[in-house]
């Protein structure tokens, strides 16, 4: 005995819609994520240029990125660790 959806028309037409809508879909986050990649790479470029800028001007930029690092951070955490890392000094004798 065949199955009877295999060659119902509606059946048919249900699919082709849901197909149509999945690559509609598809290709709008694509193209999302397409846009928000290019974001990226321009904001990770922009960032750069940042730095290149700020060692121009004699800054020390390892240590600008570690300030700008530390400041995302939760302050409470942020103190906790230096602490630790103080007396950790301490005892090696720094």
């Amino acid at each position: 005995m065949a199955l009877k959806f295999k060659d119902d028309p509606d059946f048919a037409a249900h699919n082709q819609t849901a197909n149509d809508t999945a690559a509609r879909e598809l290709s709008h986050l694509l193209a999302e994520i397409e846009s928000a990649q290019a974001t990226k790479a321009d904001a990770s470029k922009d960032e750069s240029d940042l730095y290149v800028v700020a060692k121009s001007k004699g800054y020390n930029v390892k240590a600008l990125k570690r300030l700008v690092k530390e400041r995302k951070r939760d302050a409470d955490e942020l103190r906790e660790e230096e602490d630790a890392l103080t007396l950790y000094k301490q005892f090696v004798g720094m």
